[in-house]
């Protein structure tokens, strides 16, 4: 490890004694902690004229606009589902890792969440005899189907809430636990979902407040997630090579410390009821600036020569950061989460850095999925036509030449990525 990585070592980030609001903010995109602070500035500084506040504000406008452009357009149709498809699963898997869970109901969740579709549902191939089969393979243990419906609840009430829903009702179900509404508002809206589910009522029948209620439903909850965020980024980061490093920065561009600073001064000399709120979100933004900064650093200087062009990406997980920084594994978690930086040539995001080992812990190599799709795609090129390798096979192979254990659910996982088919189908019949 280098010498500037072994000196972040010393530097905490007490995030722990936060409220919750201020948590949350560490995992909003650019453009959702943009919008949260020009909904601020529209209360606090109304019509009066200040030019830090005026350009911000007319950015924000132009970042809006140009959101809405981009969803309407039906040219975008196939890469929005593609991306929902990606980030959804991602989303779900990140908040799953930071639950209290032992290795076997983790493997289950896994394999759940890796069967949601882009907009929630589970896979209705997926039966519960498969996972059985995966954890007896792994695991060599067997699990009930209580075991198995207890981990799926706990993906259900994840964010976006409803989500590896088997039916709809289900879905809803899960949905409704999550509005902030009474024992009694909560069944009246079961009841005429039913009735409306079973064609029973129109929904103009509805009464009013039900119907309010009934709107907040989704039919697909994982079309709710960040369809769109990722047509239109404002980087976070700007990261530029000097002679001898690259060098991270905030993208201040419009949401300047100035302008902060200006806030800042408008609410407290401000006799508004929500001041100690306002103060609150600034306080939390602050910190996730100051967060993603150091982690940001910590993440480009580990790639440096991945980025050069000298190396392929180092293994480096939300762990390994976390160690460094004297922080959680679960605010690094969420500070890399829809984070974008803008490169000399490119914009990325900034999860796109790590590198997640895939290989079983505490092996002398560590193999990342870049380094397993590699693998993969060699073995496959030189096997027979008339005798291909299983996913077994493959594992086998893997576990001999780099004495190291993947699970043949991983190499299924990353074979079909490659959009390499199975053994069956690559056997020819010459």
């Amino acid at each position: 490890m280098k010498q500037g990585l072994r000196q972040k070592q010393k530097l905490s980030l007490n995030l722990t004694a936060n409220l919750g609001e201020q948590i949350k903010l560490l995992s909003l995109s650019g453009y959702e902690v943009s919008s949260k602070l020009n909904d601020l500035i529209k209360e606090y500084f109304q019509d009066e004229d200040d030019k830090k506040v005026s350009y911000f504000k007319d950015e924000f406008k132009t970042d809006f606009y140009k959101k809405i452009l981009e969803k309407e357009s039906s040219l975008l149709t196939e890469r929005t589902e593609r991306i929902v498809a990606i980030d959804l699963q991602q989303n779900l898997i990140d908040q799953f890792e930071l639950l209290a869970l032992n290795e076997i109901q983790f493997l289950i969740g896994q394999v759940i969440i890796d069967s949601v579709g882009n907009n929630g549902r589970l896979d209705p191939d997926l039966e519960f005899d498969d996972i059985r089969k995966i954890v007896l393979e792994d695991f060599n243990t067997n699990v009930s189907d209580e075991e198995i419906t207890k981990v799926l609840r706990l993906i259900q009430d994840l964010d976006p809430p409803g989500c590896a829903y088997r039916n709809i009702k289900e879905s809803f179900t899960v949905q409704m636990d999550h509005l902030d509404l009474s024992k009694s508002q909560k069944t009246k809206l079961s009841i005429s979902l039913d009735a409306l589910l079973e064609k029973k009522i129109n929904f103009e029948e509805i009464p009013r407040d039900i119907k309010e209620n009934l709107l907040k439903l989704s039919f697909s909850p994982g079309n709710e997630f960040g369809a769109y965020d990722e047509f239109y980024t404002r980087p976070d980061l700007v990261v530029i090579k000097n002679k001898k490093r690259w060098i991270v920065s905030l993208n201040d561009e419009f949401m300047s410390q100035e302008l902060l600073d200006r806030v800042k001064e408008k609410i407290d000399i401000s006799s508004n009821d929500n001041r100690h709120e306002a103060k609150s979100f600034l306080k939390g933004l602050e910190r996730r600036q100051q967060t993603l900064l150091l982690v940001a650093e910590v993440i480009i200087e580990a790639q440096s020569e991945f980025l050069d062009g000298k190396a392929k990406k180092k293994f480096l997980s939300n762990k390994e950061i976390a160690n460094l920084l004297n922080i959680s594994p679960s605010t690094v978690s969420r500070i890399v989460r829809s984070k974008y930086i803008q490169l000399p040539d490119q914009q990325i995001n900034l999860k796109s850095l790590l590198a997640k080992r895939v290989n079983k812990e505490k092996q002398e190599i560590n193999i990342t999925s870049e380094d397993l799709k590699i693998i993969i795609r060699e073995l496959v090129s030189t096997e027979s036509k008339k005798n291909p390798l299983s996913d077994e096979k493959i594992k086998q192979a893997i576990a001999e030449k780099f004495n190291t254990q993947i699970a043949r659910r991983t190499i299924s996982k990353y074979r079909l990525e490659l959009n390499i088919d199975s053994m069956r189908k690559r056997k020819s019949s010459d």
